[in-house]
This record gives C-alpha cells, structure tokens and sequence, in this order.
C-alpha cells in the first residue's frame, strides 16, 4: 500500500490499493488464494439498497453503487489532473463511522484526481459528481481496502461513503490558500502578510536595529516546522538547539523556497512564523515519509545570526 497524506488522515484516503501488490498481499504465501467477495458483496448491496428503500441508486458495472443527493449539471465535472477538494463521511454499512472531514473542523481535503491517490471506488465515484455536487457512494470490498484490516475497518468491508466536490482547481495554489487562511482565523492571526508567491509571513519579534538578511548572506537560524494540525515534524530543539546555517538565495537553494523567502524578509533578532503552501515547500513529491506530497507547512523562526 502507499501513503497520501499525513497520518493525522485515515486511513480512508491515506492508503490506495494497488493492483496485484501492496505489503499485505506480499505477506500471503505464494500459492494461497485471496477469497473474491464480489458476488457476497453484491448481494448485501443490493439487500442494503431495498431495506433502506434506496430508490435512485445507480449500479456501476465495477459494483459500485452511485446515489445523487444533489446535482448541478451545469457545473463542471471533475477530470484527470484537476486538484479536487472534497468534504466526507466514510462509514462502515452497520452505521460507524470511521473517519469524516468533520472530525477536522470541516477542513476539506484535496488531492489530485485521476492518479490514483484515493481508493479505487471514490475515483469512480468523482468521475460522476459536477462542482457542488452530493452524492452517497457505496463502495464494495473489491474497490476499498480489500483483504486488508485497520481497528476500525475490519477486512472485507463495503464503505458507505457520503462526499461533497466542494472545490476543483488547476493546482494547489487556491486549496494551499484557503487551508492557510482557515489556519490564520483559527488561531486569531491578524498580522499576517501574505506575498506575491503565495507565502504568509508573521513577524512576532521584530528588531528594527538587527542586520537585515540579503542575497548571499549566511544565516544561522532556530526554527520549528510544523503541520498545520500542530505536530511537529522537525526543529533545531531536537539537536541541542544547535542553529541551521545557509546561504539565502542560493542557486540552487540551500532550502525550500518559502523558507529561503520568509528569512529573506527578517533582520537579525528576530522572530516569525512562515505559513508556506505546498508549492513553495515540498509539492507533488513530499520529503520520504515525513512530508507527505502537497503538504503547506509552518515554520517558527529566529535568525540568531547575519553573517
């Protein structure tokens, strides 16, 4: 299986199974047969389908059952390589619900569609849903997670999987954006000043007597850089508080260009916090298994030193 996102997701869209492969099936001993539950799964679908008096279900030819809750049909549909953004509750058919954008202060989560990042079933699923749109996927075991089992999803099992297409977008730069600005109101940031490339700075001390920080300077800084959730993935506090020196606008870059942006901006003495949207950091690719692929991260930063 491969990670998506940050381990602050599920387990729903953090795991998208891959044909044939994944470290569970490699697990299996080489001759033992994987049970097909599609024709189990069908028929429960279809029991679930009459007992709730589902009457507009549509069934896919994949075995995935498509119910409309509201539709635009003059808004545009979501199509490979567009960035979509989506709100959802991912629940099992006995009613648990296992993970739900709600339980993330409705932040929506975005990826991009059509590459495979999201289980098989809700790929399907988008490729039926207009901007706005509503919908109820119910999702058979085949199209899910399969074979495989988490504590809250047991193996086998058909999701139920209510999905709003909030946002569709050419890339990253608008969903980055409004995370940032959601992270800004919640946390009653006011000064923060957004730049042309798309970076927040946050001056918190400043020293209008330090020395200012140019091209070519190398700087030694303290800094901590977090998710927007509030874990921290790296800081100098995990080394002795030993300060990170680089040279600032470098070519190529000694660090990631909203980090080498935010210092530029700063003097020696003081503090500030960067809100740096994917693009400007890691993007598409994501740092190992540390920073999962278009992830907007915050810096906390003090330049100690000018050089």
């Amino acid at each position: 299986m491969k990670s998506l996102f940050p381990t602050a997701f599920f387990r729903l869209l953090i795991f998208a199974l891959l044909a044939g492969g994944g470290s569970f099936l490699t697990a299996c001993k080489q001759n033992q047969e994987i049970p097909d539950y599609a024709a189990a799964d069908a028929a429960t679908l279809q029991k679930y389908v009459a007992d709730n008096a589902i009457t507009n279900a549509q069934k896919q030819a994949s075995g995935l059952y498509f119910i409309p809750v509201t539709t635009n049909t003059s808004a545009p549909l979501a199509t490979a390589g567009k960035v979509v953004s989506i709100l959802y509750t991912a629940k099992l058919l006995n009613g648990t619900v296992f993970d739900a954008t709600s339980q993330r202060d409705n932040t929506p989560l975005s990826f991009t569609y059509g590459t495979d990042r999201v289980l098989a079933g809700i790929e399907e699923g988008l490729s039926m849903m207009h901007l706005g749109d509503k919908a109820i996927l119910l999702i058979p075991s085949g199209l899910a997670y399969g074979s495989n089992s988490s504590t809250n999803v047991p193996a086998n099992s058909i999701i139920r999987f209510e999905i709003e297409l909030t946002d569709i977008n050419s890339s990253y730069a608008v969903p980055d954006d409004n995370l940032i600005t959601r992270y800004l109101t919640k946390n009653n940031i006011t000064t923060a000043q957004k730049q042309a490339s798309g970076l927040y700075f946050v001056p918190t001390t400043v020293n209008t007597a330090g020395t200012p920080v140019a091209a070519g300077n190398t700087v030694s800084v303290l800094y901590t850089g977090k998710f927007l959730n509030g874990t921290v993935f790296d800081a100098t506090s995990q080394r002795n508080n030993t300060p990170f020196s680089f040279v600032v606008g470098a070519t190529p870059k000694n660090v990631i260009a909203g980090f080498d942006e935010g210092v530029s901006l700063m003097r020696k003495g003081e503090k500030a916090t960067l809100l740096i949207p994917s693009a400007l950091a890691y993007g598409a690719t994501g740092s190992g298994n540390t920073i999962a692929p278009n992830t907007v991260l915050v810096f906390d930063i003090e330049v100690v030193d000018v050089k």
